[in-house]
């Protein structure tokens, strides 16, 4: 594994938009170029998946099972585009983190993302705050197309 301020294993991908035919249709690219995009935005969770590859080549197992990663998303990425993802490991006591970017290939950086390792699961997040809900009664919908 990696010791803190080391590079982690750099990532290069094309980019492939999954969800054209979604029921969120910015990832469409007649609907996306009429609210000023280049075409269809390739999903954030798609995105999300090129950021984990350097924690997880870097981390192992251990981060998939006990890891987490927060991401913001800055600027789109479009099928076709070369994403290159790069990132710096470091510490936080005995917790390993990681601060990775996603650029495009004029590099404009796309995505940022904080990685974390523990050397404990994550305490499960309380859902006292959340009130109890039946279940719906009427399957779901999707609403019809503009």
């Amino acid at each position: 594994m990696p010791t803190a301020g080391q590079t982690l294993p750099p990532h290069r991908v094309r980019a492939h938009n999954a969800a054209t035919a979604s029921e969120n249709k910015i990832h469409d690219d007649t609907v996306a170029r009429r609210h000023g995009f280049a075409g269809g935005l390739v999903p954030g969770i798609t995105v999300f998946g090129y950021l984990t590859s350097p924690v997880v080549e870097a981390w192992g197992a251990a981060w998939l099972e006990r890891g987490f990663m927060t991401a913001r998303f800055r600027q789109p990425i479009y099928e076709g585009d070369e994403v290159f993802i790069a990132g710096t490991s470091g510490s936080d006591g005995d917790v390993m983190t990681a601060e990775l970017e996603a650029r495009n290939e004029k590099g404009g950086v796309c995505a940022v993302a904080s990685a974390r390792l523990g050397a404990d699961r994550p305490e499960a997040p309380s859902l006292d705050g959340y009130p109890e809900a039946a279940r719906p009664t009427q399957p779901y919908e999707p609403a019809p197309e503009a």
